[in-house]
Order: structure tokens, then C-alpha cells, then sequence
């Protein structure tokens, strides 16, 4: 982008490791203004902190439960395929297994 008042290039970088916001001079490589970003942590309350974890901690619970009553579900699934699939099996002779000398 050109700077209208010099008619320079300048380039809008945030620093990834502080989060500074730098404004740089493309041509000549000078930094033209540096804003550093407010401290978070400062700003934050220990009530805040508080009502988010609680809130992380419902969340958790709530799919925590959700994983139990699809895993319930899914064995009551499981365990019915398994005794139709033993009730088509049972007449049935059992096959003779392969042999690597059968193949040849």
C-alpha cells in the first residue's frame, strides 16, 4: 500500500511471538510506528476465570455423556449382529481352512 503523504510503500506487520503491531518501511526498512497490544491477563478477573471454567467444565460433561449413550447404543447394536450372525452360522459345517500347500 502507498503511503499517500511520502508516496512510500509501507507494510502493516503483527509480530507472531509478542502480538506487537509494526508498521514498516518497505523502502527504506525502518520501522515507522511500533503498538504493542494490551496485557489480557491484566485485564481478566479471577470471576471471569471462574464462569469459564465452569462453563468448559459442563461442556465436557455434557459430551462426555453423549460418547456413554452412543457407546451403549452401540454395543446393544454389536451384540445383536453377533447373535444373528451366529444363529445363520450355526447349521452350517464349518469350512476347511486354507493350507499354503492347498494354494500351490
Amino acid at each position: 500500500m502507498p503511503d499517500p503523504v511520502e508516496n512510500r510503500p509501507f507494510v502493516k506487520v503483527d509480530c507472531p511471538c509478542c502480538g506487537t503491531n509494526l508498521v514498516v518501511d518497505a523502502a527504506r526498512g525502518v520501522v515507522l510506528e511500533s503498538r504493542q497490544p494490551g496485557n489480557i491477563r491484566k485485564e481478566a478477573s479471577l470471576s471471569d476465570a471462574q464462569q469459564l471454567l465452569k462453563e468448559e467444565s459442563s461442556r465436557i460433561h455434557e459430551k462426555f455423556q453423549q460418547i456413554v449413550e452412543t457407546d451403549k447404543g452401540r454395543g446393544a447394536t454389536m451384540e445383536k449382529k453377533f447373535k444373528d450372525f451366529l444363529e445363520k452360522t450355526k447349521d452350517e459345517p464349518a469350512a476347511k481352512p486354507l493350507r499354503d500347500i492347498d494354494l500351490e
